[in-house]
């Protein structure tokens, strides 16, 4: 099966096959930004923070002002965009070594690739209550990112600057 799954990623050819995954996967990390923000929202996650750090330190919620709670709400959603923000920023980095054909870009591609399915299949899981739509994108995300995880595993050597110990 391994072989047959190979010649049918050779026949895309190995380059295509680099490009087109970097695109899948930009396009897929802004689709799941966008779910995540939603998700984010959806669950009303900063409230819940600010009310666990309230309690953890021992202060009364009743005692901060509306403002307050607002303001420290707004800080949660703010640093958790840019947590999201700063992640597409880090994938981007390692997709264009990627493109570049660097084998400890690959690496991080098919780690990224793998953990994407697992954490698609615990947002199916968990029932966000985000729709029918948010339902069916994890179900299709799993699959596309096992078969860019396949692809990229299998295509090693035709992707990278690395010589196969056969070769040398």
């Amino acid at each position: 099966m391994k072989e047959k799954l190979k010649k049918h990623y050779l026949k895309l050819g190995s380059r295509p096959f680099v490009i087109g995954a970097v695109i899948l996967l930009l396009v897929m990390d802004l689709l799941n930004s966008a779910y995540l923000r939603l998700y984010w929202l959806k669950k009303d996650l900063s409230t819940t923070l600010v009310h666990e750090m309230v309690r953890k330190n021992g202060y009364v919620l009743e005692n901060f002002s509306r403002d307050t709670i607002m303001e420290m709400k707004g800080f949660l959603d703010n640093t958790f965009y840019f947590f999201l923000f700063l992640i597409l920023i880090n994938n981007i980095f390692f997709y264009f070594f990627y493109l570049r054909k660097k084998l400890w870009a690959q690496g991080y591609i098919l780690f990224y690739t793998l953990t994407g399915s697992v954490f698609s299949l615990s947002f199916l899981i968990d029932q966000a209550d985000l729709g029918m739509m948010w339902f069916i994108y994890n179900i299709l995300s799993i699959f596309i990112y096992l078969y860019l995880y396949f692809g990229v595993k299998l295509l090693k050597y035709e992707t990278t600057d690395v010589i196969p110990e056969h070769e040398r």
